[in-house]
Protein backbone atom coordinates (compact mmCIF):
# COMPACT_ATOMS: atom_id res chain seq x y z
CA UNK A 1 0.00 0.00 0.00
CA UNK A 2 1.21 3.50 -0.83
CA UNK A 3 2.42 5.47 2.20
CA UNK A 4 1.75 9.19 1.74
CA UNK A 5 4.37 11.82 2.46
CA UNK A 6 3.52 13.14 5.96
CA UNK A 7 4.50 16.70 4.94
CA UNK A 8 2.39 16.77 1.77
CA UNK A 9 -1.22 17.89 1.73
CA UNK A 10 -3.61 15.03 0.93
CA UNK A 11 -5.08 14.92 -2.56
CA UNK A 12 -8.77 14.09 -2.65
CA UNK A 13 -10.08 12.55 -5.87
CA UNK A 14 -13.80 13.07 -5.42
CA UNK A 15 -14.55 11.90 -8.96
CA UNK A 16 -13.59 8.36 -7.88
CA UNK A 17 -15.82 8.29 -4.78
CA UNK A 18 -18.99 6.19 -5.02
CA UNK A 19 -21.68 4.60 -2.91
CA UNK A 20 -23.88 1.62 -3.84
CA UNK A 21 -26.89 0.36 -1.88
CA UNK A 22 -28.82 -2.89 -2.15
CA UNK A 23 -31.97 -3.79 -0.26
CA UNK A 24 -34.12 -6.82 0.39
CA UNK A 25 -37.78 -6.25 1.15
CA UNK A 26 -40.03 -9.25 1.78
CA UNK A 27 -43.03 -8.05 3.84
CA UNK A 28 -44.89 -11.35 3.40
CA UNK A 29 -42.04 -13.49 4.75
CA UNK A 30 -42.20 -14.90 8.27
CA UNK A 31 -40.67 -12.93 9.90
CA UNK A 32 -40.84 -9.96 7.48
CA UNK A 33 -37.50 -8.91 5.95
CA UNK A 34 -36.48 -5.25 5.50
CA UNK A 35 -32.68 -5.24 5.09
CA UNK A 36 -30.08 -3.13 3.30
CA UNK A 37 -26.37 -3.32 2.48
CA UNK A 38 -24.29 -0.28 1.49
CA UNK A 39 -20.75 -0.15 0.10
CA UNK A 40 -18.97 3.21 -0.25
CA UNK A 41 -15.53 4.13 -1.57
CA UNK A 42 -14.05 7.27 -0.06
CA UNK A 43 -10.79 8.73 1.15
CA UNK A 44 -9.85 9.31 4.75
CA UNK A 45 -8.33 12.51 6.17
CA UNK A 46 -4.89 11.54 4.88
CA UNK A 47 -6.08 10.82 1.34
CA UNK A 48 -5.88 7.03 1.61
CA UNK A 49 -8.66 4.95 0.04
CA UNK A 50 -11.11 3.08 2.23
CA UNK A 51 -14.24 1.01 1.74
CA UNK A 52 -17.08 1.54 4.16
CA UNK A 53 -19.58 -1.33 4.48
CA UNK A 54 -22.84 -0.77 6.36
CA UNK A 55 -25.73 -3.16 6.74
CA UNK A 56 -28.79 -3.60 8.86
CA UNK A 57 -32.53 -3.15 9.02
CA UNK A 58 -34.12 -0.49 6.79
CA UNK A 59 -35.24 2.53 8.84
CA UNK A 60 -32.83 1.94 11.72
CA UNK A 61 -29.23 2.91 12.44
CA UNK A 62 -26.64 0.61 10.87
CA UNK A 63 -26.39 -2.51 12.98
CA UNK A 64 -22.97 -3.25 11.54
CA UNK A 65 -20.26 -1.12 9.97
CA UNK A 66 -16.80 -2.03 8.76
CA UNK A 67 -14.01 0.04 7.20
CA UNK A 68 -11.13 -1.40 5.25
CA UNK A 69 -8.23 0.20 3.43
CA UNK A 70 -7.79 -0.46 -0.27
CA UNK A 71 -4.87 0.42 -2.51
CA UNK A 72 -6.84 2.11 -5.28
CA UNK A 73 -10.29 2.70 -6.76
CA UNK A 74 -9.58 -0.17 -9.17
CA UNK A 75 -9.06 -2.59 -6.26
CA UNK A 76 -12.32 -1.35 -4.72
CA UNK A 77 -14.15 -1.98 -7.99
CA UNK A 78 -13.17 -5.66 -7.87
CA UNK A 79 -14.54 -5.90 -4.33
CA UNK A 80 -17.73 -4.09 -5.41
CA UNK A 81 -18.33 -6.64 -8.15
CA UNK A 82 -17.87 -9.51 -5.68
CA UNK A 83 -20.25 -7.91 -3.17
CA UNK A 84 -22.81 -7.27 -5.91
CA UNK A 85 -22.72 -10.93 -6.92
CA UNK A 86 -23.21 -12.03 -3.31
CA UNK A 87 -26.07 -9.57 -2.74
CA UNK A 88 -27.84 -10.82 -5.87
CA UNK A 89 -27.46 -14.42 -4.68
CA UNK A 90 -29.19 -13.39 -1.43
CA UNK A 91 -32.01 -11.72 -3.41
CA UNK A 92 -31.00 -8.10 -2.71
CA UNK A 93 -31.80 -5.56 -5.42
CA UNK A 94 -29.91 -2.36 -6.23
CA UNK A 95 -31.39 0.93 -5.04
CA UNK A 96 -31.22 3.97 -7.30
CA UNK A 97 -29.59 7.00 -5.70
CA UNK A 98 -31.78 10.13 -5.47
Amino acid sequence: MHTPDPDADPVYELSHWWCVTWQKVEPDAVPPVFRYYRLCLQQDLWGQWELLRCWGRIGQKPTRERRERVDSPEAAEIIRQQVQKTRQQHRYGPVDAP
